[in-house]
């Protein structure tokens, strides 16, 4: 999920790209293009490959993961960026582009479906057993008994409050207060907004919701608007509780909290109500030029040196427990697996469109009614 954040979870989806890219494969389009064929595939690389590799290697992700100090010796990395999920799912569409790309473990099922990523040798990554149990052990990184992502960073939503003008809301009762109506933020991001009334709403899956416990959740969350005063991109809010036009917003992630203290908003707390997670990760495209490269780019990625200084740059949360301390003071906290038992992490929401589950082109239907009413 970068800072959401994203890092927040990114997830403001671009259905026509998709469909488009779905269009081209099933046209056959996608295979005619040019493939320069890898030097070194999945299915034949070793370990003593991945110790000695060299070359170009060529990853798509958020510029906040842009660590050239995490980078393998000898690997000469040409980093490109991506602002939106879907923006993966378009520019990975010429095979061979690209050869890892960073994204939330949401984006499993898409890529799968279009064919771009390949399981992941877990064998070939010394670092593996540095990641966190929960994260390493998770069904969101897995499909049947394959592993399609490499958990990188993470983060979890909660819920920010100004202390000087209100006490730590227990449920959505206390956020129904006539006290705080016009006086709360939310994001202008539909799988967040969602996911976190779906909680509300008593969802056992909040991601994977059917069309009863949808249409409680939306219900739930018109019944909010009087309280919302803006919905706004992330990273506007700092200065909204600075003047103190809002109190709270929800959800918020990675550094929003310490970016409102230094706006000025001295007294600012987290709570973890209605809180979830996600996890960034690293997956390895199918068509990769330098697969051994790959590797070794996520096998350093976790050593707790690479964790400390992503940590440090991205602020985003590290996978890699020794690196806590590389947070911000106010985002520290004891073990990735203490606050997930808390924060659940989320497989994310489903593009397809005949199952009992509510697509997300709908999710985001309802999100521009309910921006619009």
């Amino acid at each position: 999920m970068k800072n959401p954040s994203d890092l927040r979870p990114l997830s403001v989806h671009s259905i026509n790209r998709r469909e488009f890219g779905q269009r081209l494969i099933a046209l056959g389009l996608v295979p005619m293009l040019a493939v320069v064929p890898s030097r070194v595939r999945a299915a034949t690389v070793t370990l003593e490959d991945v110790r000695n590799a060299s070359g170009q290697l060529n990853v798509l992700g958020s510029q906040v993961y842009e660590v050239p100090s995490t980078y393998p010796k000898g690997v000469s990395v040409k980093y490109a960026y991506n602002v939106t999920n879907e923006e993966i799912i378009t520019k990975t569409t010429q095979p061979g582009t690209f050869d890892l790309v960073v994204i939330y473990q949401g984006e499993i099922d898409q890529l799968r479906k279009l064919d771009r990523i390949t399981p992941i040798d877990t064998g070939l990554i010394e670092n593996w057993g540095k990641i966190g149990s929960l994260f390493r052990n998770s069904e969101v990184i897995r499909r049947g008994s394959d592993v399609y992502a490499v958990p990188y960073q993470w983060g979890h939503s909660y819920l920010e409050y100004n202390s000087d003008e209100m006490g730590e809301p227990k449920g959505f009762e206390d956020l129904m207060s006539p006290k705080l109506t016009k006086k709360v933020g939310l994001p202008d991001d539909p799988y967040a907004v969602i996911s976190t009334f779906a909680v509300f709403a008593g969802a056992k899956r909040p991601n994977n919701l059917n069309s009863s416990e949808f249409d409680k959740t939306i219900k739930l969350l018109k019944s909010f608007r009087p309280q919302v005063l803006t919905i706004h991109a992330y990273g506007e809010e700092p200065p909204l509780f600075a003047r103190r036009d809002i109190y709270v917003g929800f959800p918020e992630f990675s550094s929003s909290i310490v970016a409102a203290k230094k706006a000025g908003a001295a007294n600012m707390k987290f709570s973890l109500l209605a809180a979830w997670s996600y996890v960034d990760c690293l997956m390895l495209l199918k068509r990769a030029n330098n697969v051994a490269a790959a590797y070794a780019y996520m096998n350093n990625s976790l050593s707790d040196a690479s964790q400390m200084a992503i940590t440090a740059h991205s602020q985003a949360f590290p996978v890699n427990d020794a690196a806590i301390k590389a947070l911000p003071e106010q985002l520290q906290y004891k073990s990735s697996d203490e606050v997930l038992a808390r924060a659940p992490l989320l497989p994310g929401v489903t593009v397809e469109k005949n199952t009992s589950d509510v697509p997300f082109q709908q999710w985001v239907r309802a999100w521009e009614e309910f921006k619009a009413s």
